[in-house]
């Protein structure tokens, strides 16, 4: 996990109030688990997959899939820390990566043999994400196609925009499409209200985020399962990061929701689930040369950063 106790970030700390808290609770976590993030692909696996915004808790409480699961720490509390603790500067070149998270274009051609980059192919403007039944389609078809590599499937939930019946109503009643941060109208000036900004004024409640993300966590633990049926190999099922639902991260402090927070490292964000999936047979597994891929146009994918609320 990168540290960034720089003088420029020390004074933004002490410029806003109850950041000294929330700097003292990181420093904390990461005296406790500094040598505990785990380098995923170090670990064993044939296919790898991935719930952005999973936290452990939910998880635990909700999975449908059989096998011993566990908790690790993450190299990152947000999804490019993610990436850039296991993947920058690395090479898989037995590895393929089919995503709908949009960060994965940050990563040059040679870390891995194949990227499909569903976020830019199949994306759907009605969700304002990439749907899992998508996800498990392209993954089936990589898995065909390169059946001599492992595989990392990435889904984007239960990230928001939240999936299910809490989510249509939160959509209908606070004309919410996608959950961006300038959301939730088609005005998108510094006065429309966002997500944050309604659940902190009381108009989304907490109870009804939480379960509007316990909605979206069944749904794509749903095709999770269906997808771990239907591989080969040794499945793992795990998270990037976790995410906040309204915790205090100290006391006298306002709740905090999602997990792009510059300042906060706790277990709620960087403690994910690693579920092993016991198989009969593995894969005999081979290294190609990269092959390279899609990026997208810059605007493209500041357009889906926008909808997934990382911008």
């Amino acid at each position: 996990m990168p540290q960034r106790y720089t003088l420029e970030n020390i004074k933004k700390v002490l410029k806003k109030p109850g950041y000294v808290g929330w700097e003292a609770q990181r420093i904390l976590f990461d005296l406790r688990h500094r040598n505990d993030a785990v380098n995923i692909m170090k670990r064993d696996w044939d296919n790898l997959i991935l719930l952005d915004a999973c936290r452990y808790d939910y998880f635990a409480d909700q999975n449908p899939i059989s096998g011993e699961l566990n908790s690790i720490i993450s190299h990152g509390g947000q999804s490019w820390e993610f990436m850039q603790g296991n993947f920058v500067g690395e090479q898989f070149h037995d590895t393929v990566y089919v995503t709908a998270n949009p960060h994965t274009g940050k990563l040059d051609d040679d870390v891995f043999h194949a990227v499909e980059p569903l976020h830019l192919n199949s994306w759907s403007d009605k969700y304002q994400t990439v749907l899992p039944s998508d996800v498990n389609e392209a993954a089936i078809e990589y898995h065909k196609q390169y059946p001599n590599k492992r595989l990392i499937v990435h889904y984007m939930q239960p990230h928001r925009p939240y999936l299910g019946e809490t989510a249509e109503e939160l959509q209908r009643d606070h004309n919410i499409s996608g959950y961006n941060r300038h959301l939730a109208h088609s005005d998108t000036s510094p006065d429309t209200p966002t997500f944050s900004t309604l659940i902190k004024k009381g108009e989304i409640s907490i109870e009804k985020t939480a379960r509007a993300y316990r909605e979206t966590l069944d749904t794509v633990l749903e095709y999770a399962q269906e997808l771990v049926n239907r591989l080969s190999g040794k499945s793992v099922v795990s998270a990037d990061h976790g995410e906040m639902l309204g915790e205090k991260i100290i006391p006298f402090t306002t709740p905090k929701y999602g997990h792009s927070h510059e300042y906060i490292r706790n277990e709620t964000l960087y403690k994910v689930p690693w579920l092993i999936v016991p198989a009969n047979e593995r894969r005999k597994l081979v290294a190609d040369d990269p092959l390279g891929f899609e990026r997208g146009s810059h605007e493209m994918v500041e357009d889906r950063l926008r909808s997934l609320g990382y911008k």
